[in-house]
């Protein structure tokens, strides 16, 4: 029961802890006003009923059945994976979604406290001791039972009853709705990859099958096994293998996705490593082969029966161009997913997502916001097909007016609140959005909740970073920074995080060196000036900032990047800096910029972004107006 102090569940003397959690078997329960019923995974709350994940509601029987006490992750993994190997990465994302189940459907009755390297703890709200004695259902809820049970079988209910009740089981559907379950099993049989090298280590295969099934999402989407053989059945069986063989000095890894029911490869992919990195290739496999299959199997997943083969191939494809940023060739292969399968609304929002990388590569500012227009046509289309596309509505937010700073918070909020998208991307853009309007704070939630959902993504490891640098916490950030530099695929990517980041972190030694490192590419005269700028900074002398100053500004348009802003910011000349940041509002906030803040002009510069009329109309304030020296404009808010 819960006392005072933080006390850990003790398998040996209460052993249901690691008992394997059957929701079928399971009593229903309560926390405060909310009541669970495991069986029909469904949570009550004031009249409403949710239908929450398997796996979500098997962590919350796990917590809630040690009363209170801490529960250790090793017990977790035996109650609720069945003491299958899964990493971090699966576990944050079951916490995550528990914790905005609590948040929005559980009307905040109980809360997930983190107990670091340890395990987890339930706690109520009101304070009061957590009741692990099951109950029969409360009248209420048996209510929303029978209700939930109705929807479900509301075809012969309208052809009873004709329109109204029509209309009223589409509202009864719309508040009860279930959680969608895939037409067909998304479990991926680990069939291995082959090494076909002598030299190769022997315990790589095994190493490999370890790392793929960790980065794996174990929520009931896409899960994997190691069975010998596919079930039975007519139904698509996916299997995930390749070889693996040395070819000069480095090591070559293919990897296949299998339709065993039909030997079709529906996805297949060629990557060399470097053979001094032997020892990482396994996690490297797990990280850029599990983004590609999540990514396409968790979309196919959406689609009310299996995907032909030609068309999850395609789709496959398009998600290796999506996280690769291919730009026309992502939108390229989503078009011919929709082409054969128009009513997948999951095509739909990859063919908006589509013209969105197409849109950015594109130099013509016409063609740019044609496809642009394009992008958002598709993305009604797909929310058209399924209103609760969390990715058409977070991924819409990037194509209408990048001004509407209140339109784009509506849509990631919707998403949100829509259902989790395997890869954490409504709540990476909202992270996004809020960082460019200066609520650093929120947007480090946002970033956490993302890196959270999918901790092999270089790019929301890396912003959680920058905004913890921006406000004022360096030493938090570096364990993001260096999971960023371990996940990218670009060797020479921490030596542009040391210079991109240096005159936030002040570790101008590191920027330096990385400048002076023939391996990292950037056009000459960007070296030369950022260096002579670092060697500025380094050495604090007047004359050779000035000197960096000059020959900064003197950089062809092209060339005045992101880095030269705040370069300029670092040393000094906070007017130029925000001439050349006038339109990337992301970097105002960074603490290099501080002085830019109080420009006679900055205001005028928030106000043709968008920005005052944000902050007017949500009643919010970037983070650095609540400080004690806040710049004048805040008073203008």
């Amino acid at each position: 029961m819960v006392s005072g102090g933080t006390h850990q569940s003790q398998p040996s003397e209460n052993g249901n802890l690691r008992a394997p959690i059957v929701l079928a078997h399971a009593h229903s329960f309560r926390i405060g006003d909310a009541e669970f019923r495991p069986a029909t995974r469904e949570v009550s709350f004031a009249g409403r009923a949710s239908v929450i994940e398997p796996r979500v509601m098997q962590f919350l029987i796990a917590l809630h059945r040690a009363g209170g006490a801490v529960v250790n992750k090793d017990d977790l993994l035996q109650s609720c994976w069945e003491g299958r190997i899964v990493g971090e990465d699966a576990i944050n994302r079951v916490v995550s979604r528990l914790r905005g189940v609590a948040e929005k459907e559980a009307g905040r009755q109980f809360r997930i406290e983190t107990i670091t390297k340890v395990g987890y703890r339930l706690l109520s709200t009101s304070g009061e001791t957590l009741d692990t004695a099951t109950h029969e259902p409360s009248p209420a809820g048996q209510v929303a039972t029978r209700r939930t049970a109705w929807s479900s079988r509301r075809p012969m209910a309208i052809a009873a009853a004709g329109l109204l009740l029509l209309t009223t089981a589409a509202g009864a559907w719309f508040w009860f709705r279930p959680v969608p379950a895939a037409a067909h099993s998304m479990m991926v049989r680990l069939s291995g990859f082959q090494p076909l090298s002598a030299d190769l280590p022997a315990t790589m295969r095994e190493s490999i099958n370890a790392e793929v099934t960790a980065a794996f999402n174990i929520d009931g989407v896409v899960g994997v096994s190691t069975v010998a053989t596919p079930g039975p059945g007519t139904a698509p069986a996916y299997s995930l293998g390749g070889t693996i063989y040395r070819v000069g000095d480095s090591i070559r890894v293919i990897t296949r996705l299998t339709n065993e029911r039909s030997g079709v490869v529906l996805w297949s992919d060629s990557i060399d490593y470097a053979a001094d990195q032997v020892a990482k290739i396994p996690h490297k496999i797990a990280v850029d082969a599990g983004t590609v299959v999540r990514c396409g199997l968790s979309g196919a997943a959406t689609y009310h029966k299996p995907l032909p083969d030609p068309v999850l191939s395609n789709y496959m494809q398009y998600c290796q161009e999506y996280w690769s940023y291919g730009g026309s060739r992502t939108l390229r292969f989503a078009q011919r997913v929709v082409a054969a399968v128009p009513d997948f609304s999951w095509g739909w929002s990859a063919v908006g997502n589509g013209y969105t990388q197409a849109s950015r590569a594109e130099r013509d500012s016409q063609r740019s916001e044609a496809m642009r227009a394009a992008g958002r046509e598709a993305e009604d289309k797909a929310l058209t097909l399924d209103p609760n596309n969390s990715e058409a509505l977070a991924h819409k937010a990037y194509l209408i007016d990048p001004h509407d700073w209140v339109g784009q918070e509506t849509l990631f909020k919707s998403a949100i609140a829509a259902k989790p998208l395997d890869c954490g991307c409504e709540h990476y853009g909202y992270g996004l959005m809020l960082e460019r309007v200066g609520r650093l704070g929120a947007a480090i939630e946002q970033f956490r909740a993302a890196t959270d959902m999918l901790a092999l993504w270089p790019d929301s490891q890396i912003s959680l970073a920058g905004a913890l640098v921006a406000t004022g916490r360096g030493e938090q950030a570096r364990p993001y920074f260096d999971a960023a530099i371990h996940l990218s695929k670009d060797s020479n990517f921490d030596k542009g995080v040391a210079i991109t980041d240096g005159p936030e972190t002040g570790d101008y030694t590191a920027a330096i060196a990385a400048l002076r490192n023939p391996q990292f590419q950037i056009l000459k005269e960007s070296r030369a000036a950022l260096l002579s700028g670092y060697e500025a900074l380094a050495l604090d002398d007047p004359q050779a900032k000035l000197k960096a100053i000059q020959v900064l500004l003197a950089l062809p348009k092209d060339q005045q990047s992101d880095k030269a802003a705040t370069m300029l910011a670092a040393l000094g000349a906070n007017r130029e800096a925000l001439q050349v940041a006038a339109r990337r509002p992301w970097l105002f906030w960074r603490r290099s910029m501080r002085g830019v803040l109080n420009e006679p002009a900055f205001p005028a510069v928030a106000e043709q972004l968008g920005l005052m009329t944000y902050w007017r109309r949500s009643h919010t304030k970037p983070d650095v107006c609540l400080t004690q020296s806040a710049p004048p404009f805040c008073r203008m808010i």
